[in-house]
Order: C-alpha cells, then structure tokens, then sequence
C-alpha cells in the first residue's frame, strides 16, 4: 500500500494553517501592449490557462498623458479617445483569435497614469492566481535609465507572477 500525502493538511512543522499556501489557478491574467514580446506572452498564457482550465483574462492600459510628460500645449481629448479605440479594437480582434482555442477568455481595457500601478489593481481585483507579464529585455544604461515595468510589478503584484523575457 502507497503512502498518500495530504496536501491540505499542515506540515508536521508547521504549527498552524495561516502559513498554508494554496494552489489555485483558475483566473491568469496577461498584460499586454502588444509589441511582440506581449504577443509571445499572451500565447504562453493561452497555453498556460487550456492547461489550467483557467479563465484567461487580457489586460491592456492605455497610457494616460499626464502634463510631465508631453508639451505646455498637452494633448487634445480627442486623441486619447482614440488611442482607447484602438486599444479596444486590438484587444477585441485578440479575444477573437484566441476563442477558438480557448473560450474562457476576455478582456479589459483600462486608462492610467501609471500603466504599472493599474495592472497591480486590476490582478488585486480580478482577483489573478497568476500574472503573466513580458519584459523587454532592457540590461545595463537603458535599464538603469528606463527602469522595469515588469520589475516594479513584480515587486508588488498581489499574485505569482511570471515574466517572459
């Protein structure tokens, strides 16, 4: 007769269940701004949720312009409109190429002066069991100017969270 292990049951050593861990998967969420490294991770994710049996969710943020970062003169209304038309129209046209392979999937489409700080909140609310974010790749001067997106939100994601580079 084989031995069986409780994997809902504490550690010998662990005094007590609060420091337990559980494995759910059933919400992945991917970030998207769908240059070609996000391509790549929406189709691991895509991948990863048809293992999972997940509901897939694709995010994608649309920068929104802040007076430090463009001219005195700012940027018409108009144009923000639409860049979240386009936004919608490439997460919808995604969604749509992803259905057949895997039916739980949406999307959502948000607008923030801090592209990182909007994808925490959406995986706090969804809520994710796993993040998938892609990275750039950035090493040296242009990381150390530029910073990681995936780094910081990595840093403070409420989920596992995976990066591809």
């Amino acid at each position: 007769m084989k031995d069986t292990i409780d994997l809902s049951a504490p550690p010998k050593s662990s005094p007590s269940r609060a420091h337990q861990v559980k494995f759910k998967f059933d919400q992945v969420l991917v970030a998207t701004d769908f240059s070609p490294q996000a391509l790549r991770a929406v189709e691991y994710s895509v991948q990863l949720a048809r293992r999972l049996g997940a509901q897939l969710t694709l995010l994608h943020v649309v920068p929104e312009p802040s007076a430090l970062n463009y001219p005195m003169e700012g940027i018409p209304p108009e144009e923000v409109v639409e860049w979240q038309e386009e936004a919608r129209k490439r997460l919808d046209e995604q969604v749509a190429t992803i259905k057949p392979r895997h039916a739980k999937t949406d999307s959502v489409q948000r607008t923030a002066f801090s592209p990182r700080d909007e994808i925490v909140k959406v995986a706090a609310e969804l809520p994710a069991d796993v993040l998938v974010l892609s990275t750039h790749g950035l090493t040296g001067w242009k990381h150390f100017l530029l910073g990681s997106y995936a780094e910081e939100i990595l840093e403070r994601a409420p989920c596992a969270t995976l990066v591809l580079k």
